[in-house]
Order: structure tokens, then sequence, then C-alpha cells
């Protein structure tokens, strides 16, 4: 079970989708609050509780009220929603449970399901509006990580299918192309990872498969605040990588160690400065380290925090993959 929440401006265009019943094969399996004559009434029943005022009197006016939440279910589980009431009473039962596990009172929301059969595996799509009954506002703070929990709770409850981490039925040829290349680096940053055991091994094996592996560190002391992947122009740090953190740096540093200093990267030779951050090759960083060891051996003392921090991607061709990361204004670059 996975359910996609997206926030709309407007009614009508997305109860049309949801009750298309001529392209989607669609059937309302329920609601509550709404007239169900046709899309025009379910439609106008949403849009004339925007003016129902709260317990204060006051009238709320939000740009974005309407809530479509698409929920599918493994094609594993297509024996436990066939085509018939009993099914679309399950389905329908999941759905308002997860509005439960969300914090929504069903009895006091306006919603309507719709099962879809223009697909291979189940799957239906909830729409509801964030002005409540009695007037109050559904918050949506937070609303990823208690959708997160939301489907766990139910597939636990009910002995739905898990989906598989490591995405191997995935289809890549339905992938956009940036979703594509995430999972081609997953899986073989993966593979590399079981035939590594230190940072070294690592690198080298992923740069057979064309992966640059760099450091990110913090141009005043060096010190690494996370690892980036980059292959055919994408760069995508080790948080965005999946796999419940994996292949972060912190991660990382319980199978091949830790490879911190305290000395400052920002004056070694060939370094140009650029943005306030430093990506550079673990290859070439293991040189530079060696010859700051041989130099100064208190230097390889340092304490590394091995904090986790998101690297957006810095590539050359591609739209970047880590669409929440903000734009640095200066760092440093190594001159390879």
């Amino acid at each position: 079970m996975i359910a996609k929440i997206t926030t709309r401006t407007d009614f009508s265009g997305i109860v049309n989708y949801a009750n298309n019943v001529k392209e989607k094969s669609a059937r309302i399996i329920g609601n509550n609050g709404v007239l169900l004559i046709d899309n025009s009434t379910i439609a106008d029943s949403f849009q004339a509780q925007l003016r129902i005022p709260d317990a204060n009197g006051k009238l709320h006016h939000l740009s974005k009220p309407v809530k479509h939440v698409s929920i599918a279910f493994s094609p594993e589980d297509t024996y436990r929603f066939p085509d018939s009431e009993e099914g679309d009473r399950f389905m329908a039962q999941l759905a308002e449970e997860w509005m439960k596990e969300m914090g929504i009172d069903p009895e006091n929301t306006q919603y309507v399901i719709a099962r879809h059969f223009d697909k291979q595996h189940p799957h239906c799509h909830l729409v509801f509006n964030r002005i409540a009954n009695d007037g109050s506002v559904v918050s949506d703070s937070n609303e990823r990580r208690r959708n997160e929990a939301a489907c766990r709770k139910i597939k636990q409850r009910h002995g739905l299918t898990f989906g598989n981490s490591q995405s191997r039925k995935i289809n890549s040829d339905r992938l956009r192309k940036y979703d594509a290349e995430k999972l081609l680096i997953r899986q073989m940053v993966l593979n590399r990872l079981s035939q590594s055991n230190d940072w070294n091994t690592f690198a080298r094996l992923l740069a057979q498969d064309d992966i640059t592996l760099s450091f990110c560190t913090y141009s005043n002391t060096g010190r690494i605040r996370g690892v980036a992947y980059e292959h055919n122009g994408f760069r995508i740090s080790g948080s965005k990588l999946g796999l419940h953190g994996r292949f972060t740096y912190g991660n990382l540093c319980k199978e091949l160690g830790s490879m911190d200093t305290n000395r400052s990267i920002a004056a070694q030779p060939g370094v140009i400065k650029q943005r306030n951050v430093i990506f550079i090759p673990v290859v070439r960083y293991i040189e530079i380290l060696t010859n700051l060891v041989s130099s100064s051996p208190k230097a390889a003392n340092g304490r590394g925090d091995n904090r986790e921090y998101e690297v957006g991607r810095r590539g050359r061709r591609w739209a970047r993959i880590d669409d929440h990361i903000e734009e640095e204004t200066t760092s440093y670059k190594f001159k390879m």
C-alpha cells in the first residue's frame, strides 16, 4: 500500500479525474457530505463547504483547499480486492483507516473515494476537503512522515504486502529520467559495497562503473559533511539514495571506517574557490589525507562529527535530482 498526496486549488478538475467512468472505469465506493448526482454536484458540494465559518465566525481563505490521495496496493494483494461489493467495501475501509491514522475524522470531513480499474494493480483515489464540517482546517503539517507511518500501520494490521526496498520489481522503462538514474546508481552502489571493506576499494570499484564517489567537506575545517555519487552528469547525495540511509557517510563509516580529518582542505594546492563546500573524489581525498598524516600525525587524530547533510546535485546536463536543496553561493572544487 502506497499513498501519494497532492494539494490542489480546484475541486472540479480532480473530481472529474477521480470519477472518470469512461476512461478509468471508475466507481464511487465511499463518500461523506457530498451530493452524488454527478461530478458537478460533487464539486459544488466541496466548494460550498469553503464558505462555512469556524467556531469564531471566521472564514478561512485557503489557496489550496483540495487534497487528492492516490492509494495503490501491491499486485500481490489483488485477490484481497475482488471486483465486487466486498472488495469495494474493504478498499473503502482502508482509505478511511488511512484518514484516521492521519488525524482526519471521516465523519467530520467531506470526502469521496473512487475506485479505478485502468491498471493491473488495485487502487483508488481519495478527494477530501481541508475545511472540515465544523469549519476547522485539516492540518497538513508533516504529512509525508505521517503518511509513511499510516501506510505501514495499515499494512501490518491487515497483512498487506510490503514493497521490496531494493526496488527489484520496478519497471525502469516507466520511470522518469532522473528516477531511472537514481535507481541505476543505487543498484550499482549496493553491489560494489558488498565487495568492499575499505573506502579506497569502494571508490575504485565504483569508478569501474563510471560512478565518482566524492566527500562533501566544510571549506574551513576540511571535515566531511556527507558523500555524493555522480554518474552521467547526475550528482546525488547518500541521504537521497534510499534504503533507509544505507549510503550516507555515517552509515558507510560503520562498514568502511571513518575518513575524517580536522585539517583545512581549502589551503591545499589545486583547489579553486567556487562555492562554500568542497566536493572531493574519495581517491583524491585519501591521497591528501595520507600526505597530511605524514606531515602532521596529530592531524589524523581529529574527531569527525559524521553528520549527515543533504548534498544537492552539481551536475552539468540534467535537471538536478535533489529538488529541495538550496543552491550555495560559494564553494571549493578540486582541479583534477
